[in-house]
């Protein structure tokens, strides 16, 4: 197991994470600035493709942003003709987020957009180092999952250090 090293702590794991996270956002940014989309735009044409049909509560809740905010953000998106409110059948107050057909074209380019974040930011890892990255933060993934959800490892509840 790695910790912190206190003569690099931006080495460790959770900093790491962090900034390549990050510096994806940033460059992805600049890639998709030319489509006129803002970071909270995108981000928010990405989930509800995703997960079409979301309503606006659980959307704000994967984007870790307030509903009024995000309410906001789809009325600019809206606007653009990009995504559409649908009222829900079983609950005349509920509104479901779907994609239109005017975005879907958009929604193509801001895949090969992303595509090529990740060529680029992959560039000189071999496909199987790739592959074992993968399955590696996956498996972070579910762990911080599980914890979140109050299963702790080994059911002792043990507390870590800092990331």
């Amino acid at each position: 197991m790695t910790n912190v090293v206190r003569d690099d702590p931006d080495s460790s794991i959770g900093f790491l994470i962090s900034d390549v996270s990050r510096l994806l956002r940033r460059v992805y940014d600049r890639r998709v600035e030319p489509l006129g989309l803002t970071r909270a735009q995108w981000r928010v044409l990405v989930h509800v493709y995703r997960r079409e049909g979301v309503s606006q509560t659980a959307l704000a809740q994967v984007l870790e942003i307030e509903k009024p905010t995000l309410g906001k953000l789809v009325d600019r998106l809206e606007e653009k003709g990009w995504v559409e409110r649908q009222i829900e059948a079983r609950d005349q107050r509920a509104r479901r987020l779907v994609i239109t057909d005017r975005a879907r074209p958009l929604i193509d380019q801001m895949e090969d957009l992303a595509n090529g974040v990740h060529a680029d930011a992959l560039d000189g890892v071999a496909d199987d180092e790739t592959d074992q990255l993968h399955d590696t933060l996956m498996a972070v993934k579910s762990n911080l999952l599980r914890l979140l959800n109050g299963h702790p490892r080994n059911g002792d509840g043990a507390q870590g250090g800092e990331c």
